[in-house]
């Protein structure tokens, strides 16, 4: 049996890079949207899902998602928060996934943790495009800790190698494209019209039109 583990940083703090187009309640929108959209390519593929935060905000949407609320308690950062939901979870296989990766849906992620669950001591991980971890499979769960921030594929990659793991490195476009930027949006509005993400935007009055130059490849509009 496998879960499934998203964190969520506070929502005051979150997505700052995207203030000059939204306001703080709409980027907190956002952030919920997105986490539905990873809910919703997650739901088929584990039997749990779990939300680990420390904002009660979170905690509560996730709770009417049907996820299961894990609050931090104690955590000096992001991985003390992955170990201590790690600690929590009984299954043996966990998969680690951002919760601003809405594009994840279109993956089949059940195929990708099914290659982990059956082979013991294995990984699968699926970088981001700024050499981050976007998807982490582990089984078992504690074979490696997580090593979020920086690098984080690299070193991911290293703890794999040092713990003799048999490591599965799946490099998706789709699972790569997390959500920071302005820029970031465009690839939303060309890869993610079935998405809870481009159906807010669109509502919000957000539009992208082609930029090729060495400024970026979007233009990105509010009405």
């Amino acid at each position: 049996m496998s879960s499934a583990i998203i964190p969520v940083s506070p929502l005051k703090s979150a997505k700052s890079r995207l203030k000059k187009i939204l306001t703080l309640e709409e980027r907190k929108n956002l952030i919920k949207n997105m986490l539905l959209d990873v809910y919703t390519g997650l739901k088929n593929a584990c039997s749990s899902i779990y939300v680990v935060s420390r904002d009660r905000e979170v905690l509560s949407f996730s709770r009417e998602l049907g996820v299961i609320p894990i609050p931090e308690e104690n955590t000096r950062d992001l991985n003390d928060a992955l170990q201590y939901a790690i600690e929590k979870i009984e299954d043996s296989t966990v998969a680690i996934v951002p919760a601003d990766v809405p594009l994840l849906r279109r993956e089949n992620i059940g195929r990708l943790i099914k290659k982990v669950e059956n082979r013991k001591r294995s990984a699968l991980i699926c970088p981001s495009r700024g050499g981050g971890t976007n998807l982490l499979i582990l089984n078992p769960k504690d074979i490696i800790k997580p090593s979020y921030e920086g690098f984080s594929f690299l070193k991911h990659l290293e703890l794999c190698r040092r713990n003799r793991v048999k490591l599965y490195i799946y490099p998706s476009f789709y699972i790569s494209i997390d959500i920071n930027t302005p820029e970031d949006l465009g690839e939303i509005f060309i890869h993610g019209k079935n998405t809870y993400t481009y159906r807010y935007l669109r509502e919000l009055g957000i539009s992208t039109f082609p930029r090729h130059s060495s400024a970026g490849r979007f233009v990105i509009v509010r009405d």
